[in-house]
């Protein structure tokens, strides 16, 4: 494998990282769907919205993301995803009422466009010999992200049961949720520095 054959196949496994801040932030909701009910006093209809939230993001950006990366190309689209995530997780975690948890979720469903765009970009810069292989990682670390979500979120609900000062002062006692959904800002930052050396 030459070395442009070498960058290419890094370049592919950076970008199919999205595939697991996608798992993450997909399933660490679930983990804290109780604390935020009883938070905000929520109803049925009302935790629901905060859940599937993302999914309306994605119908809406679903609707223009071809027209951005014809324009902006795949790297910047990518890059802007990216930054759309982290937004959205640094929102959800300081989240102070219902309607502004809401709207950060909707801002990360915007970036669940990042399965597609990662494809895309994975297909056009794989050399073709491995070109099947590395479009299908994309899809390997979705599941490994949806994985880690619950191990990430049973960890969290273990910590809140401790009776550790720190615990209580950080609010992972009180708040669980917010650890849950913040955790994904460390992921979201690392992805989004790793891609900026990438080609377009």
């Amino acid at each position: 494998m030459t070395s442009s054959e070498k960058r290419a196949v890094r370049s592919a496994l950076i970008v199919a990282l999205g595939g697991f801040i996608f798992g993450l932030d997909a399933a660490l909701i679930s983990g804290g769907i109780t604390s935020i009910r009883e938070q905000f006093g929520l109803t049925d209809i009302e935790i629901g919205t905060v859940v599937s939230a993302p999914g309306f993001g994605v119908l809406f950006a679903l609707l223009v993301t071809g027209t951005i990366c014809d324009k902006f190309g795949r790297k910047n689209t990518l890059l802007i995803i990216a930054s759309l995530y982290l937004v959205s997780a640094i929102a959800s975690f300081l989240a102070p009422t219902y309607e502004f948890l809401v709207g950060a979720r909707f801002l990360g469903g915007l970036a669940f466009t990042s399965l597609s765009v990662a494809s895309i970009y994975i297909g056009e810069i794989a050399p073709p010999k491995v070109r099947g292989k590395l479009v299908s990682v994309n899809q390997l670390t979705i599941v490994v992200g949806l994985a880690i979500a619950f191990f990430i979120n049973y960890g969290i609900f273990l910590l809140a049961q401790s009776d550790a000062g720190w615990v209580t002062s950080l609010v992972i006692s009180a708040e669980p949720w917010r650890w849950m959904l913040g955790v994904a800002i460390i992921t979201e930052i690392a992805w989004l520095l790793l891609m900026l050396p990438i080609p377009r």
